[in-house]
């Protein structure tokens, strides 16, 4: 993150910043490559997603507006009277239509984005083949992925329909063995197509942005830091989002079809053992996610060292010069690989953590012997943390703001704020309002009449959560920041060669995994004993609380992770448009 922040700063200080470059300019532009802010780029549904914001911002708009607004409530309400006013129904539906509220805010996040000036014809022409590149090899990847996925759902249908029905469960009396090897096929697709939409979503959106985030640095610092990281927040909200999407439709539709098959209206649907049957989803987020951090991650690294290589040691020239064509292929590898593969991870991460904690959530409220109405909201917590995340980390993502203006230009500008300070402002922001949420959640949706207080302790374990979050946030900063001791080490050993340098980068790369496994570990053990003492026992009389309380402080190490992803998404795009200043000049 570092090397972005150094980036942005770069970009701040650029000659495109300057008012130079004859009588006749006066915008820090060249009179015959003003294209600022233009009804056509040659992009197709960048102009189209274009024209419609500038259609939905008009006046003559107020009316639609309202009436998307109103809309997601309205669908909840009638949902609750017409369809099924069941916490479990309910509960998932709300995160379905809250999900979908928040993609659309990204697509009008999106178009302001794109409705910034693109910058002269230089830019543009050293824009355009980064993006060619990562969108081709976007296709050719995901395109070989996704025959290997196809195969591997077969397969998994297979071996599922061989097996014998499992003993015991409930969701025997519902599901034939070859049913739940369809649903399990069925949600794997599902989960590598989700995938596969986050990461092609931070490619897009990273490809594009980067050269309005040059051509804004030429005359707004802050607005330059505020196109970086929305572009980073867009395709954020949209990973996050679809994973919520994707896991309570299928919970949806699934909980359909007990209520439908069962036999008396008197019988408890078993809840508590669908979230097994989702696990096909996070199967396909994995392998999507495993293929594309692999493929994404070697290639911006081969592109990267290949390009510093023949630039900096074979030629001696700087680093993004306009000489060296290598650095199209590594400005290329920083949207395929920190883009596109970080998204699918990140997505994969958060499936995963959804449903484990759904399954933990289900099978405590099992052997606790809770009520239907206790059972969904112990169940569909995380689907309703993570909602929480998309609106207190999209809140966040407004306060990142700086002063107005021009540092090399407003003599009266003084001096240039750190971009990682403005970055933190929202972090923290993010952080106390995800605090305020997952108290009320807590409160609303953990609550047990027998155990008054089981809530609070839960709500402990996510604030454990919380603050792991943040001190991996200020140890990844130690050991990254140029500020700090560890960095100004290894450029101090650097300066006596090679060999010093590879010792003390090597010695500090170790040092740094040990903060976090003892932060981890002692995480790990008071939620577990935090949610142990909530007092939940099982039919025995043993606690059964802790492995759910480890649970809910992994929830809250995600509470914020949709500003935590903005931040990550920052650093390519940021990247790029410095790459795309130096080359141009």
């Amino acid at each position: 993150m570092t090397d972005d922040m150094e980036e942005m700063d770069t970009l701040s200080g650029s000659r495109d910043f300057e008012m130079g470059g004859g009588p006749d300019t006066m915008d820090g532009r060249e009179d015959d490559e003003k294209v600022s802010a233009p009804f056509s780029t040659n992009d197709y549904w960048a102009d189209t997603i274009m024209q419609y914001y500038r259609q939905f911002n008009s006046d003559s708009m107020f009316v639609v507006k309202v009436g998307m607004m109103a809309a997601g409530p309205a669908a909840i309400l009638l949902f609750s009277i017409f369809v099924s006013s069941a916490a479990s129904s309910l509960i998932a539906f709300f995160a379905m239509v809250i999900s979908l509220m928040f993609v659309g805010l990204s697509m009008h996040m999106l178009g302001w984005i794109l409705d910034k000036d693109i910058g002269p014809r230089s830019m543009q022409e050293i824009a355009e083949p980064i993006k060619e590149g990562s969108e081709g090899f976007f296709k050719t990847q995901y395109g070989t992925i996704f025959k290997f996925a196809f195969a591997t759902a077969i397969g998994l249908f297979f071996l599922y329909a061989a097996r014998d029905p499992v003993p015991g469960s409930d969701l025997n009396h519902y599901f034939t063995t070859f049913s739940m090897a369809l649903i399990m096929s069925i949600g794997f697709l599902v989960g590598a197509c989700c995938s596969a939409i986050s990461g092609y979503a931070g490619i897009w959106v990273s490809v594009r942005a980067n050269l309005r985030v040059a051509a804004a640095s030429r005359n707004d610092y802050n607005a330059a830091l505020q196109i970086c990281f929305r572009g980073g927040a867009f395709a954020a909200i949209i990973n996050v989002a679809l994973a919520i999407f994707g896991i309570s439709f299928l919970y949806l539709c699934l909980t359909l079809h007990l209520y439908s098959t069962q036999k008396t209206t008197s019988q408890v649907p078993p809840i508590e053992e669908i979230p097994v049957l989702l696990v096909g989803f996070s199967f396909g987020a994995s392998f999507v996610a495993m293929f594309a951090q692999l493929g994404g991650g070697i290639y911006t690294k081969a592109a990267d060292v290949g390009a510093d290589l023949v630039g900096k040691v074979e030629l001696g020239i700087p680093e993004d010069d306009p000489r060296n064509p290598a650095v199209i292929a590594d400005l290329v590898g920083d949207n395929v690989g920190d883009c596109a593969g970080q998204c699918a991870d990140l997505f994969e991460s958060i499936s995963a953590e959804i449903l484990s904690a759904m399954i933990l959530g289900g099978s405590m409220a099992k052997h606790a012997g809770l009520d239907y109405e206790m059972k969904a909201g112990f169940i569909l917590f995380p689907l309703l943390v993570h909602s929480l995340d998309l609106l207190v980390s999209t809140i966040a993502v407004f306060f990142v703001s700086t002063k107005k203006g021009h540092p090399s230009r407003d003599a009266s500008y003084g001096e240039l704020e750190d971009p990682l300070n403005v970055l933190k402002r929202g972090y923290y922001v993010s952080l106390v309002l995800a605090l305020l949420g997952l108290f009320g959640i807590c409160r609303n949706f953990l609550y047990i009449p027998a155990l008054p207080n089981a809530y609070l302790y839960f709500y402990c374990c996510s604030v454990v959560g919380v603050v792991v979050s943040f001190l991996f946030v200020a140890i990844t900063q130690y050991y990254t920041d140029y500020h700090f001791g560890p960095v100004q080490s290894i450029a101090s050993s650097s300066q006596m060669g090679h060999a010093t340098n590879i010792i003390t980068g090597l010695s500090v790369g170790l040092e740094s995994t040990g903060l976090p496994v003892i932060v981890i570990s002692i995480a790990i053990i008071t939620s577990y004993y935090l949610g142990e003492a909530s007092g939940i026992q099982d039919q025995h009389g043993n606690m059964i609380g802790g492995l759910y309380g480890t649970a809910i402080a992994t929830m809250g190490m995600f509470a914020s992770g949709v500003y935590v992803l903005s931040m990550s998404g920052f650093g390519p795009i940021a990247d790029n448009a410095g790459g795309i200043v130096e080359m141009s000049e």
